[in-house]
């Protein structure tokens, strides 16, 4: 089969849809299917992955005038926090351009079903579906090793917020909180950069509270193979999120065996039911102060827990596992193409 991916210019992508894509890309690839980036390439069916980008409406134009299925990803663009982002820009275009598009779409793809839910909510009559991303890399828990690269004391407690240092995921609720909660031996580190004013604002919010926080690493950006340490050691992944249509951080910090603190925006307290690792609350001060109380006077996480954790992660996860699903939708929407380009 052979699949066109179109996605936003790298300087317009937000968040996590490279990272989202190109293992979706990898292993489509490495199951004998074609995945191509123009539609000169004459593709089965074409799988346009971001929103608010007019050259997505044109090649969508020219999909319906040759017959040719598509399926749109929207990446959390629609969810509530996103949309009220200059939304006085947003609305007009949804509606006049966005919504026709998506709504003559073979189907709108989310990344869970919370997503799935607002895609019903602002798109109806559009077939949705709910399909996860997967892992990003093959890294596994190794937290001893990773504390003695990263120089971090075994008595510490590390708090880890890796991430973009955007006002949607919360850090300055995270610093608040940890202002008047902090866990004992407790050490913030920050790896992520972000716009210079939320940046600033969050400095000056560490620089107000310096009597009552732990002390605080400012990394900055650290991208690739450089980000897994930081995970493996960890104590405990803190994003205190408005928003995420999955989270794919969330789940780098699980599959190596870290506990998770994320808010009830995102769809882990979903995925993980039935799972322990999780600390789940609401993008407010109170209430991410509760949930670090619990971790604080909870047992101290084993590394006998970290590989049961990170092996259910792989489990649910796994692109193996995942694939087939992709497979099974995109033939269901171009049944005439070949199982293989």
């Amino acid at each position: 089969m052979k699949i066109a991916f179109f996605q936003p210019p790298a300087a317009q992508s937000a968040g996590g849809i490279a990272a989202a894509i190109h293992p979706l890309e990898t292993n489509l690839q490495d199951l004998g299917h074609k995945v191509v980036h123009s539609l000169e390439d004459q593709p089965d069916l074409v799988h346009f992955h971001g929103l608010w980008q007019p050259a997505h409406l044109s090649l969508a134009r020219t999909c319906r005038a040759r017959g040719l299925p598509y399926l749109v990803s929207p990446h959390g663009m629609l969810e509530p926090w996103a949309f009220r982002s200059k939304r006085w820009k947003k609305y007009p275009y949804f509606f006049l351009g966005e919504r026709p598009y998506l709504k003559r779409a073979a189907a709108l793809l989310g990344t869970s079903p919370l997503e799935a839910d607002h895609l019903r909510e602002m798109v109806p009559g559009v077939r949705v579906v709910s399909l996860p991303l997967g892992l990003t890399d093959s890294a596994r828990p190794d937290y001893l090793t990773a504390r003695s690269a990263l120089n971090w004391k075994p008595a510490e407690k590390i708090l880890l917020y890796l991430s973009r240092v955007d006002r949607k995921k919360g850090l300055d609720i995270l610093l608040q909180a940890l202002a008047e909660t902090s866990p004992p031996s407790a050490r913030l580190v920050i790896v992520g950069g972000g716009h210079p004013a939320y940046l600033r604002h969050c400095h000056r919010l560490a620089t107000q509270h310096a009597p009552t926080l732990p002390p605080i690493d400012w990394m900055g950006e650290v991208w690739g193979a450089g980000r897994w340490p930081f995970l493996q050691g960890a104590d405990l992944f803190c994003l205190p999120t408005h928003s995420e249509n999955f989270g794919l951080a969330v789940l780098e910090a699980l599959q190596v065996g870290t506990p998770v603190l994320t808010t009830r925006h995102t769809p882990w307290p979903g995925f993980m039911e039935h799972q322990e690792g999780g600390y789940f609350c609401d993008s407010e001060r109170e209430s991410v102060r509760a949930a670090l109380r619990q971790f604080g006077e909870s047992p101290a996480w084993p590394e006998s827990k970290r590989a049961p954790l990170a092996a259910w992660a792989r489990g649910a996860f796994d692109w193996s596992a995942l694939i087939p699903k992709y497979e099974a939708l995109y033939r269901e929407i171009a049944p005439s193409a070949h199982p293989r380009a």
